[in-house]
Parts: C-alpha cells; structure tokens; sequence
C-alpha cells in the first residue's frame, strides 16, 4: 500500500522521461463500469437511428455518435496516458459516469426537445475531462508541454457546448458550435503530437480499454436481432437470418481480435512515431460507428422481412459493412507500416475485396434471407483468411517479443530490431 501510494501521490521526474522501465497497467473495475455505459449509449443511438435512418437522420447519428465515442476516448486515453489508480481519475471518473448517464438520456430524442439538455451534460463532460488535464499538468513542465495544451482545448470545448445550449435545440447554430467543439477536441492531439513523448498511453491498457469497446458494440449486433425476431414468428425463415446475423458478428469479432493491435502503441513507444499511434486510435472511430450501424440493418432487417423497409436495412447493412472490413483493412496496413517491411499479406487484399463485395450489396435486390446469408459468407471467409494467414500469426509474435523485452526491462532499439531475433518463416 505505501509503495503504491508512492507511485501514485507523488510521480516523480523519472515518470516524465523516457525510459524503458516497463509497468504493468489493468483494467480497473471503475473503468469497466464506465465502459458499460457505453451499453446504453450505443443501444440509445441504435434506436434513434432505427426509428428513421433518413439522410439527415445519419448525419445527426454520425454527429451524436463521434461525441459519445469521444466522450469514451478522453476517459480512456487519460487513464493509459496517466494512470488509473489515482484518487484525481477515480473522481473524475465517477463524475464523468453521471454526466454520461445524462448524455446517454438525450440522445434518443429530437434534438428540438432535447438538443439544449444534450449540450449541458456534454459540456459538464467536457469541463470534467479539463479538470483532469489541470490536475495532471501542475506535475511540471515535462507533463505540462502536452497536457497543459490538451487543458486548453478540452475547456474551449466544454465552452462552446455550454454556449450551445442557449440557441434552441436542433438548429443550424447549436449544431455549428458542436461541430466546432468536436473539431477541437479530435485535431488537438494531432497538432501537439510532438509533445506527447512524455505522455505515451500504455501499450497494454489502452488496447485493452478499445478491445472493451469493440465488444460492447459487436453484442449491440445480438441485441437489435434479438429485439427484430420478436416481431416475427419463430420459423426456419425468421430464425436462419438471425442466426446468420449472430454469424457475421462473431467473423467480425475473429477479424478484429485477430490483429495485432498493441503494435502501433508500441512503434510509438519504442520508434518514437506517434503518427502511427494516433491513426489506430482514430481508426477505431468509423469502425465502430460501423458496427452500430450494422446492428441496426440486420435487427430491423428482420422486424421489417418482406415489407417495402427491408430495401432500407439491406443499404445500412451494405454501406456498415463496407466501411467496417475497409477500416479493418486500414488497422492492418497501419500495423504492417510500423514493422517497415515488406510482407506477403493475404490479409490486407482479402479485406479490400470484401469491402468492394459489401458496396456490391447496394446494387443487388435481395430479401432479408439473402442478405443475411450473404453478408455471413463474406464475413465468415475474410476471418478465415485471416486467421490463417502466416502474416498475421507473425505480427501476434512480434507484439509478444517487444512487449515480453519490455517487460524485461530491455526495450529493443526499434521494432525491426525486435523483429530480427525472431525465428524466420517462409513468411517473414
């Protein structure tokens, strides 16, 4: 107790250089709490975009889902930058949880009633991921170079979204502001990059956190076919498209799962590139906006089977999917980049192809029965390829050597030097 009491009431100036001292970091139960919020959140905007998945209603979707998501991210990212065990983040934390509560109540309804009120607990939000910052950045300058910034833009943020909640809700002001707002909040740690040396997330706990999220929203998939076969009998017809459904989430779950995910977070820590870094972390933005938008295709392409809406939920299941395996593809290009080599990889081809198959789907007239089989087969023989590609059972072994040396107290010079002392493969 008294040694972790240390480490987390007084960092010392070790803490703000670069070393390679390597410290274990879990998830905490505070942060799964938190996490699971994010249930409600995404089952909110699942329904909101159900009841009226028009051109406008997507961009409202779109725009309320990057907030929450982000809302997610400066939780996340300041534990894995900062640590989860201090009594300033479990605080800030807890108040975060009830600003998310508010959040997670406004966001299915019309923004004409509930705009303003949305703008309030989004921007109480923000206020709170500032006072972290400030807490963080009278550490010393070290730590202040980069969260002194981040404090700066969090709390310009926060005073827009206040400032919106005085224009009436829904109006092309009040959303200006928020767009705004969010521009602010997404550019800013790209801007600062350079002073983010002293302020690496961690390479196991914010994969971990983002692996988290990604589960949330792959069960919203069985939710919304649970809650679409509800409204039609249980027969062969009806129950084969949910179990396919149920098949296309579990494919995109080996997909994901399948990828070397910490090796980015790693580039940056061992190569100093924070570029690579910062495009996996907003990589996982479309791909998880994706996922949602595919539950909400397959659940109500099942509620509305054989009726004039199914051609509606088959464009949603097309377009999601799409744009689901393209972000995949992207994750697995930026991850082969960090390893600055050439590899024979099946699996980045396989997700292009799939994701030029998925446009395919807009062009086709199919019922729910074919789409959902359809959609399952692709998904289905992508993950295969993909975890059976050499390629990817490389990167995984890469991840392990640099994350087991640094744990050893060696960090390697750069991530190709990692990849050297591995045992050669045809592949490799």
């Amino acid at each position: 107790m008294n040694l972790q009491r240390t480490v987390e009431d007084a960092p010392s100036e070790a803490q703000d250089q670069e070393s390679s001292v390597y410290q274990e970091q879990k998830v905490s139960w505070l942060e799964l709490f938190f996490d699971l919020i994010f249930v409600v959140a995404f089952d909110q905007l699942a329904k909101r975009l159900g009841q009226s998945p028009d051109f406008m209603s997507l961009l409202h979707f779109g725009l309320l889902f990057v907030a929450v998501w982000w809302a997610w991210a400066g939780n996340a990212t300041f534990a894995a930058r900062y640590g989860n065990e201090s009594r300033t983040y479990r605080w800030g934390t807890l108040a975060q949880l009830v600003s998310l509560g508010m959040i997670a109540l406004t966001i299915r309804g019309d923004l004409v009633d509930t705009g303003s009120a949305f703008a309030l607990a989004y921007g109480v939000n923000r206020l709170i991921q500032t006072g972290l910052y400030v807490a963080v950045a009278r550490r010393g300058p070290a730590v202040a170079a980069f969260a002194g910034r981040m404090a700066l833009a969090f709390g310009t943020a926060a005073a827009l979204w206040l400032v919106s909640a005085a224009w009436p809700g829904g109006s092309a002001a009040q959303i200006g502001l928020w767009c705004a707002a969010l521009l602010l909040d997404v550019l800013t740690p790209v801007f600062i990059r350079n002073h983010s040396r002293h302020a690496l997330p961690h390479e196991g706990h914010l994969p971990e956190r983002v692996g988290l999220l990604q589960i949330i929203a792959l069960g919203e998939i069985v939710t919304e076919v649970v809650g679409g076969s509800r409204q039609q009998e249980l027969n062969a017809n009806n129950l084969i498209p949910a179990l396919a459904a149920i098949v296309t989430a579990v494919a995109l779950w080996r997909m994901y799962f399948d990828q070397a995910r910490s090796l980015p977070l790693l580039g940056a820590r061992v190569d100093r590139r924070v570029e690579g870094m910062l495009a996996w972390l907003y990589g996982h933005l479309p791909f998880t906006l994706a996922v949602v938008v595919l539950s909400v295709g397959l659940g109500h392409g099942l509620s509305a089977a054989g009726s004039s809406k199914a051609a509606e939920d088959q464009q949603l299941v097309a377009a999601a999917l799409a744009l689901a395996l393209l972000t995949l593809a992207f994750l697995r290009w930026n991850s082969l980049r960090v390893t600055r080599r050439f590899f024979p990889d099946r699996s980045l081809p396989a997700l292009l192809v799939g994701a030029g198959l998925a446009v395919g789907l807009l062009f086709i007239d199919l019922d729910t029965f074919r789409v959902h089989l359809a959609v399952a087969a692709l998904t289905t023989l992508v993950a295969l390829i993909i975890a059976t590609d050499p390629v990817t059972r490389r990167l995984g072994q890469l991840e392990e050597a640099v994350l087991e040396r640094l744990g050893e107290g060696d960090q390697p010079d750069s991530v190709e030097d990692a990849l050297e002392e591995l045992p050669q493969t045809p592949s490799g």
